[in-house]
């Protein structure tokens, strides 16, 4: 469906270039939205937490601040809460009116709270209960045995949420309702004794009232629990004072830090807990707030559900679009391939392609009709043209098989006169024949275009042999070839370039002995191995400005200096065969002369 046909192909194409980017702006909007709202509601309810936190600690501050006023309340002498104290302090039996002064000062303490539900004291000298519920007062002999012992090295404490209890006092019937309890120890100063103990319990109407405040009910929790795992505040009240169930409450219990969050995956309440520390003196609960993440990912599923919404009604916009432009584009092209079949099955014969293209438009598909046309009536023209260009190919063909036999025709003649030279007792003309004839073969073998380097070393023996009779043995030359190097691939030619530069730029006839120096080693360049191939002369060389040109040319895209253009083909040619990493150097020789060096890696190439 799509392999064929370039319109299904452009549809497909414009389909995919509309949806990928919509899916993509889609799935990368609501991650981004759902992390950036979860990261501001983690924020937002750590706020509230702790405003809860500063309000809770305000009222426990409250009850402990009205509990103090045993100590230093003041009043008539007999009703004041100070008087207790003082009949406390006396440490002697209590008499009936020292009865009604302690019965009148809980009963002005029950009412300095509006949470208080019941009042219990305990007066160590006397042995004595004392309970005040409801504006009613009892006593007994006795201290309530049930009473829970006081944490060590602390006189105030705030008993977890429990039952509220009678304290074994008969009094006016009053229901058994959850309670929180402040149990105060009362001192006499002079030696830090325990002269009594006082109890607060408090009805949770103002603890539940500020703490429902910090969570949405049916979609969150907030729970309230003590150092221990017990629960002081949950969403279900018949729990309360009861261990918590689950192990998820226990990192914030555990936790060395005052607030954080952290990750729950069980239950229906997996998501993110956020927590924070309510530790004074006297009491030491955790604050955790539980916020799934069905609750905390709905804002972005709802905004991300709009946005789709209206993405995806401009998306078949979009896509009614594609298709209209799809075919309206491909129509012209469908009409072209019309008329190329008719061409094609013979309908109209080559040299007469005069059909005519109705395709009446001024865009790019009118412009294509045109030179369609165009290209129809060329062709007419270029029929006959063909055949003449046939023809003179075959030609040209002939002509360069012809110009092969020459060279070979060539060294053959030079063979030829070589035997005949040495027939004539004439060893030095045939020495000279032979060394041109090495090097006619050697250019003129095509098929090598690297070989070992003892081959190109033969071959510059043989131009240097040339060379020597020629100048009449006015130079002197040193070959200085590591064995281990003869093995080794190079380009074809690329030495007798270097060598030849010496006699058109460096060597003096006439003047002191010339010495050419060829050098073939192994070398290490940056941990890497080369073969380092040296030309190295004593000619007359060149200036420090010559030497800082044929250095940038070399490195030029193109060489219009006739003495840098052998060395610029060599550079060229190596590079070609083993990559960048090869490189030549031209540099100054003392007293005189250049040194020119070609540097191979070993990497690729070696033939060892």
């Amino acid at each position: 469906m799509f392999r064929h046909s370039m319109r299904n192909k452009l549809i497909l194409f414009l389909l995919l270039a509309t949806l990928i980017p919509f899916i993509t702006s889609i799935v990368v909007s609501y991650f981004f939205t759902k992390q950036k709202v979860i990261e501001d509601t983690i924020a937002s309810n750590a706020v509230l937490i702790s405003q809860g936190k500063t309000n809770l600690l305000n009222y426990l501050n409250g009850v402990l601040q009205a509990s103090s006023t045993i100590y230093t309340g003041t009043g008539p002498p007999v009703y004041g809460l100070g008087q207790i104290y003082d009949i406390l302090e006396r440490q002697q039996e209590i008499d009936y009116m020292s009865d009604k002064v302690i019965s009148s000062g809980l009963q002005v303490m029950s009412h300095s709270v509006k949470e208080i539900k019941q009042v219990y004291l305990y007066a160590g000298v006397s042995n004595r209960s004392y309970l005040m519920v409801n504006n009613n007062s009892k006593s007994s002999s006795g201290k309530y045995e049930n009473l829970p012992s006081f944490p060590e090295n602390k006189d105030v404490y705030f008993e977890t949420t429990h039952s509220s209890s009678n304290y074994g006092i008969h009094t006016v019937y009053s229901a058994p309702t959850p309670v929180l309890s402040m149990h105060r120890k009362l001192l006499y100063s002079p030696n830090n004794t325990t002269i009594g103990e006082l109890i607060i319990d408090l009805q949770l109407d103002l603890i539940s009232e500020i703490s429902q405040s910090l969570y949405t009910h049916d979609q969150e929790e907030l729970y309230i629990l003590d150092e221990a795992g017990f629960i002081v505040f949950g969403p279900d009240i018949s729990k309360w004072g009861q261990l918590l169930e689950g192990s998820w409450g226990n990192e914030a219990i555990h936790s060395k830090l005052d607030k954080g969050t952290y990750e729950w995956s069980k239950g229906p309440y997996a998501g993110i807990n956020v927590y924070e520390k309510m530790k004074t003196d006297y009491v030491s609960w955790t604050i955790v707030k539980r916020l799934p993440y069905e609750q905390l990912t709905r804002n972005a599923r709802q905004l991300t559900l709009i946005n789709s919404m209206i993405l995806t009604l401009f998306m078949l916009i979009v896509i009614a679009g594609t298709i209209y432009i799809s075919i309206k584009f491909t129509a012209p092209i469908k009409q072209l391939i019309r008329y190329i079949t008719r061409i094609q099955s013979g309908q109209v014969q080559l040299g007469q392609l005069n059909v005519d293209i109705e395709l009446a438009r001024t865009d790019e598909m009118g412009i294509l009709a045109n030179r369609f046309h165009g290209l129809m009536q060329d062709l007419n023209q270029m029929v006959m043209r063909e055949y003449r260009l046939e023809l003179a190919n075959k030609s040209n063909q002939l002509m360069a098989l012809q110009a092969q036999i020459n060279p070979h025709f060539l060294n053959n003649a030079l063979q030829s006169i070589g035997t005949l030279a040495l027939q004539h007792d004439a060893p030095k003309v045939y020495a000279l024949i032979s060394s041109l004839a090495k090097m006619m073969h050697y250019s003129m073998n095509t098929n090598e275009s690297v070989v070992p380097l003892r081959k190109e070393i033969d071959h510059i023996k043989a131009y240097l042999e040339l060379q020597k009779q020629r100048f009449e043995h006015q130079f002197e030359i040193i070959y200085d070839i590591e064995e281990s190097t003869k093995a080794i691939s190079v380009p074809k030619m690329i030495l007798q370039p270097l060598v030849e530069n010496y006699f058109k730029h460096g060597f003096k006839p006439g003047s002191a002995t010339g010495l050419l120096r060829i050098q073939a080693m192994k070398d290490i360049v940056h941990e890497d191995e080369f073969l380092k191939l040296i030309v190295e002369d004593n000619g007359i060389g060149i200036t420090e400005q010559r030497l800082y040109e044929v250095r940038n040319r070399l490195n030029a895209p193109s060489i219009t200096d006739e003495a840098c253009i052998g060395l610029s083909n060599v550079l060229t040619r190596v590079q070609l065969y083993f990559t960048d990493d090869a490189f030549l150097d031209v540099e100054h020789v003392q007293p005189q002369g250049l040194r020119i060096m070609i540097h191979i890696p070993m990497k690729k190439g070696a033939l060892e």
